[in-house]
């Protein structure tokens, strides 16, 4: 992993067009975009590696990746998402194809693939339920259709005010439309198989709400980014982010770490700049936030401070996204030795029944990078490595919140043990050939989740993608503040392409240019 600059006081002493606050990939791409447009711009991250989600984290030969486990439409280097990685990159970042299947779902002991051609996966589906061939296809075309209305739904967020009140009702009906209902409610009109229900929510760990809580405009949105399969980045996640950093800082920008900001200084209704930890002021006409909105306005703004909306009452409604345990694991032998997939698995067991409203979340979601990654062995020898994910609430990890690490005591230890050997047992069930090669296996919680994203629940989404969240109007990055913008998941949506769309639509509201139009003439 590269080396980066930790926050000195000489930088109080530079001048920066733009402040950006995290670095996360909203804020990596904001931040790549306006330095290619000529702007000097710093990046100030809390934690002692950049990245966000996209960052990873060492035990001895072993390197695991915290947030992204896969990404869809990098098949091509005509999408978006791709044209845009590609930009800020340089091309320097390039993308392994998973193959297919790449996901695999187990549903009662029945195995579900989801593969990388659309037609193919229709096809499959309607293999598996055959009586259930009209409604797969009426779930494809709203899929489509839901899809492809985001586009103006997010790009009238960008728009200028008087251009937004203007259009902005007219831009958003289409979305809305399907967004409003949740994800339960569209599907259970075409069937009343609930197998079939959970075989298409399957991949729902992927924004973090089962489907009766999430609105069907989050989860088109998903299927559609993975209709052509997905890829892996070469040589991990942490390429993402230090691709990005690299053409920030070959055009005068900089990135630095164990860099806390304190406050966001205003004067009357301006920013004007950042205050630090250690006291330190650093003056910018332009400060962009990438924390999160509750972060933002709750912990960086005065809490006094008026302004046209209600933010606290909206986030009332809107609660944070989900938490998460998760076994990291070492193996002494290569994932091509044991034959180790590419592809994940979600697993949805007895465990997974037990909702209080028959709804059902996967018990376990494993993946295997170095079985993705083509230049694993020669950066990490012969080695592997598993992650076995579940997501949890926080109250569960709510009461050792206060401790210091690596001294919460015996009961979470405990906690964290039980956890351990119930992946592990989910893990050997599926690869028994796994247990005799395993050197290292430790958990993280989400104390750990919001030790490093600042994030104070552990939620790795941001905030929860219900119908509620997509009717707030003042998610978008201009605020009332002058000179105060947002990026990053919660202006657009989960995941790295939803956080890379809202670096996209910030930039565009700072140039005044539509950055998507731009890269598809790349």
């Amino acid at each position: 992993m590269a080396k980066h600059a930790r926050y000195d006081e000489s930088i109080k002493d530079e001048h920066y067009d733009a402040i950006c606050i995290g670095s996360g990939i909203g804020s990596l791409t904001t931040a790549g975009l306006l330095a290619r447009a000529g702007r000097k711009v710093l990046v100030l991250e809390q934690h002692y590696e950049p990245g966000g989600f996209c960052h990873s984290f060492k035990r001895k030969k072993f390197e695991w990746d915290v947030g992204v486990h896969y990404v869809g439409a990098m098949h091509s280097p005509h999408t978006i998402e791709r044209k845009a990685l590609d930009h800020l990159s340089d091309g320097e970042l390039h993308w392994a194809n998973m193959d297919s299947p790449y996901d695999r779902a187990i549903v009662d002991g029945v195995t579900y693939d989801f593969v990388s051609e659309m037609h193919d996966q229709i096809d499959l589906w309607v293999s598996y339920f055959p009586e259930e061939e009209e409604a797969i296809h009426r779930y494809w075309d709203l899929v489509r259709e839901c899809s492809r209305s985001v586009f103006s739904y997010f790009g009238e967020r960008a728009m200028p005010g008087i251009m937004s009140m203007a259009m902005g009702g007219m831009m958003r009906k289409k979305f809305t439309s399907f967004s409003d209902r949740t994800t339960y409610e569209v599907l259970r009109d075409l069937t009343d198989n609930e197998t079939l229900i959970t075989v298409l929510c399957a991949q729902c760990g992927d924004y973090g709400l089962s489907p009766r809580d999430s609105s069907f405009g989050i989860h088109a949105l998903i299927v559609n980014h993975y209709r052509n399969g997905a890829s892996y980045p070469v040589g991990g996640a942490s390429q993402i982010h230090q691709s990005i950093i690299k053409g920030i800082e070959s055009r005068g920008g900089k990135v630095v770490v164990l860099a806390p900001v304190q406050e966001i200084v205003l004067e009357g209704n301006k920013a004007v700049g950042v205050k630090m930890d250690n006291g330190d002021v650093l003056r910018t006409p332009i400060v962009i936030s990438g924390i999160g909105v509750g972060n933002t306005f709750g912990k960086l703004l005065p809490a006094d401070l008026k302004l046209p909306f209600d933010w606290r009452g909206d986030l009332s409604k809107v609660k944070s996204s989900m938490a998460h345990n998760c076994l990291y694991i070492g193996l002494d032998v290569t994932a091509q030795t044991l034959k180790l997939p590419k592809y994940n698995y979600w697993v949805y067991d007895e465990e997974s029944k037990d909702k209080p409203n028959g709804e059902r979340t996967a018990s376990a979601y494993i993946s295997f990078p170095s079985a993705k990654d083509p230049v694993w062995t020669e950066a990490h020898g012969d080695t592997a490595t598993i992650q076995c994910i579940s997501g949890v609430k926080y109250d569960e990890v709510a009461a050792w919140a206060d401790t210091k690490i690596k001294k919460r005591g015996d009961a979470y230890e405990t906690y964290k043990q039980e956890f351990k050997e119930k992946m592990l047992k989910q893990l050997y069930k599926l690869h028994p050939e796994i247990e005799s090669h395993v050197v290292v296996a430790e958990v993280s919680t989400p104390l750990s989740t919001a030790h490093f994203s600042g994030y104070d629940q552990g939620q790795i989404y941001g905030l929860e993608h219900t119908p509620e969240r997509f009717r707030i109007k003042w998610l978008r990055p201009k605020t009332p503040i002058k000179g105060l913008y947002l990026t990053g998941q919660d202006v657009a949506c989960a995941g790295v392409a939803g956080a890379l769309f809202a670096g996209l639509l910030t930039a565009s509201a700072l140039l005044k240019k539509n950055m998507i139009g731009e890269l598809k003439k790349l």
